[in-house]
């Protein structure tokens, strides 16, 4: 039996049944398999190592599930060709490189095409970046796995070409986005009271120090505290006793 963990079973749970996914930084293939034999998905897994691409195929041939998985090792989406798939999967990688697979894959996309991201970092870029080439979050989940916060986006590719959304309308929002601030959970209380605990650590320990770098980043963490004590103030009601 696969225990895929919170995470990945959020990914999982995400992907709308018989479509043809692309399952980018694949790793040893564990969401492309549940894709196949729970959402009767077919599906190319795929990762920039041989390594974990050499386990992948041990593990599809395990489970017999060659003819609904292929594996295909790829530089992000460079060697997906355009209209090869209905939805896209990219997650166990930092925001960072995940912005880079969307920009430089951008002609692969096409409108109404699903993506479910989940970024081990710089959240704030990837929202960015989605909002840029015009790419709607539909929903998303904030969660602990393992003793780690992650956030899965469920999301689905606009009409405008990218490039066309202004800059100022793509940094609204970028810190928290939209849809967990106009949907609160338990979770993302928990979370926002975590980070800011850590915050608060980290603008106290900025202030000993004179430097203008240091200045410059307590102003930013300052910032973000302020944001997130102001969704707090509007969470209220999931405040524990």
């Amino acid at each position: 039996m696969r225990e895929l963990g919170k995470r990945l079973q959020t990914i999982v749970d995400y992907v709308k049944p018989d479509q043809r996914v692309a399952d980018v930084g694949c790793d040893h293939a564990y969401v492309s398999m549940e894709l196949a034999e729970k959402k009767n998905c077919t599906v190319i897994a795929m990762d920039i190592n041989e390594g974990p691409l050499s386990v992948a195929k041990e593990n599809i041939y395990g489970q017999r599930l060659e003819k609904k998985i292929e594996t295909r090792q790829s530089d992000g989406l460079k060697e997906l060709a355009a209209g090869e798939a209905d939805a896209i999967v990219i997650a166990g990688m930092g925001g960072h490189l995940i912005a880079d697979i969307l920009k430089d894959g951008a002609e692969k996309l096409r409108p109404g095409m699903q993506l479910v991201l989940s970024p081990h970092s710089d959240l704030r870029l990837v929202r960015y970046t989605l909002r840029k080439q015009s790419i709607f979050i539909d929903h998303e989940t904030c969660l602990t796995d393992a003793g780690k916060w992650y956030f899965v986006l469920n999301c689905s590719v606009g009409l405008k070409l990218p490039g066309e959304v202004p800059d100022e309308e793509a940094k609204a929002n970028m810190m928290y986005g939209t849809w967990l601030p106009a949907h609160p959970t338990q979770e993302f209380w928990d979370y926002l009271n975590w980070e800011a605990k850590g915050l608060e650590e980290l603008v106290a320990s900025l202030a000993k120090q004179k430097t203008p770098a240091a200045r410059a980043r307590r102003g930013s963490l300052e910032k973000q505290l302020q944001e997130n004590l102001r969704l707090q103030e509007t969470m209220g009601a999931f405040r524990k006793e």
